[in-house]
């Protein structure tokens, strides 16, 4: 599954494109109330809040599988990197998942990750910079509480999607997906990994995507 265009909302825009475009270096256009993000293989794009909240997301970026270390010292000079408490370490080690990750929180909120993941065998031969940045692979898909499997359920159904072959379902997670593109699924209120304290919640985005049958527009 490959997540094309993500479309996210913000209420800090302008800090946004500071971090993204001067701190990291990455592909950046502000132009009115947007910001697009290009990586290599998707766009991320933020919009300007009208509404008087402060939304803030879950996403993912796949980097090459043999960058992991490389990333987290290049990380570490730009960004407070998350604790990873349950590895004791800055990396997490997902070994069901063949893949390692690194967490943060950018100026608008969003608990952002870059992850390697074994089994594409993406091998990167150059230093780790922005232009190994792949595509936007993970974004987090928030539903109410009380309807939470029903819910996830109905989304399967309607898009014909299967759940990620490496994760079995838990009571408050879901991956839905592949290495290439993968929806978290979490009910309201389940703090975003790896924090204790940053509660999901449902704030609207719209996403392409595209699946080897099909290729849809979901809007949250």
């Amino acid at each position: 599954m490959h997540l094309k265009e993500i479309k996210l909302y913000t209420a800090h825009l302008q800090e946004l494109f500071y971090f993204y475009h001067d701190t990291f270096g990455m592909n950046c256009i502000l132009t009115g109330n947007e910001l697009q993000i290009r990586t290599r293989d998707s766009l991320l794009r933020f919009e300007k809040s009208i509404a008087n909240d402060e939304p803030y997301y879950h996403f993912a970026f796949n980097i090459p599988s043999n960058k992991i270390e490389e990333a987290y010292i290049w990380l570490k000079q730009r960004v407070k990197l998350l604790w990873i408490e349950d590895y004791k370490s800055f990396i997490a080690d997902f070994s069901r998942w063949h893949a390692k990750s690194l967490y943060f929180i950018d100026p608008g909120g969003n608990v952002a990750e870059f992850i390697s993941r074994s089994d594409l065998k993406d091998i990167a031969e150059e230093p780790f910079s922005p232009a190994l940045i792949r595509n936007v692979s993970e974004t987090g898909l928030v539903f109410p509480a009380s309807s939470f499997d029903e819910q996830v359920n109905q989304f399967l159904s309607t898009w014909n999607l299967s759940y990620f072959i490496k994760q079995k379902p838990l009571e408050e997670f879901r991956a839905i997906g592949d290495d290439e593109g993968l929806f978290i699924c979490v009910p309201e209120q389940r703090s975003w990994y790896p924090l204790k304290d940053k509660p999901a919640f449902i704030f609207p985005m719209e996403l392409q995507v595209k699946t080897l049958s099909k290729e849809f527009l979901l809007q949250c």
